[in-house]
């Protein structure tokens, strides 16, 4: 809120909002029956909100880039729960693809069912050619995808696919961490705490500053 306080064009905007309401209002009020006489009204009305949206859409995209790695990394450190050793958890790949386990696990028609490994254990996944694929247990994440530009700032803690290699992404079903013993699911994690303190302190900051 306070970057996009700085970017944008507080007085021009305030000064839309009013023009706006005086719009609305002679649109509102007008009476007549003839399309030419309200047409000019309804293309005010119109073209104040686009230049509303345009005045304001640089600003607010600019200044919610830091609530976006903020995001990522809460879901990160918060999001999926590390399973007790020997819980079973599935694994699916995608494409399908037979990988050779450094422990016994069951395969089935939706990808593998493993144990998950103790604390300071790993257990390797590797084609068939005996390169390895990933591992699991040397951090804790739902995916695991080869690596992308933007894991240069938020690093996935499960690592990443060979770039070579045809395996594009596992899908590891963790369970997710969840904070309030109550509600449904969404409210429970750490999305729905999350984005409703992120929007009531947004808003609350809007309002007692006047931000427009």
């Amino acid at each position: 809120m306070y970057l996009y306080l700085k970017m944008s064009q507080q007085g021009a905007i305030g000064q839309i909002k009013k023009d706006t309401i005086i719009a609305r209002k002679a649109l509102s009020s007008y009476e007549g029956t003839e399309f030419d006489e309200m047409m000019p009204l309804a293309t005010r009305v119109l073209g104040l909100s686009g230049k509303h949206f345009a005045v304001v859409l640089g600003p607010a995209v600019l200044s919610s880039l830091p609530a976006l790695a903020l995001i990522v990394w809460v879901s990160n450190q918060f999001g999926v729960a590390v399973p007790a050793a020997g819980t079973k958890i599935l694994v699916t790949t995608t494409p399908s693809t037979q990988l050779v386990w450094s422990d016994t696990v069951s395969e089935n028609d939706m990808g593998y069912t493993v144990d998950w490994p103790a604390q300071n254990e790993v257990l390797t996944a590797r084609g068939e050619d005996g390169n390895q694929l990933f591992q699991l247990g040397a951090g804790t994440a739902a995916l695991i995808h080869k690596k992308t530009w933007w894991n240069s700032l938020i690093a996935n803690p499960a690592g990443y696919l060979p770039e070579s290699g045809t395996l594009e992404l596992v899908e590891v079903q963790l369970p997710m961490q969840q904070f309030l013993p109550w509600g449904p699911d969404w409210l429970r994690d750490w999305a729905g705490l999350f984005f409703i303190t992120l929007l009531s302190a947004s808003i609350g900051i809007k309002v007692i500053f006047k931000i427009h």
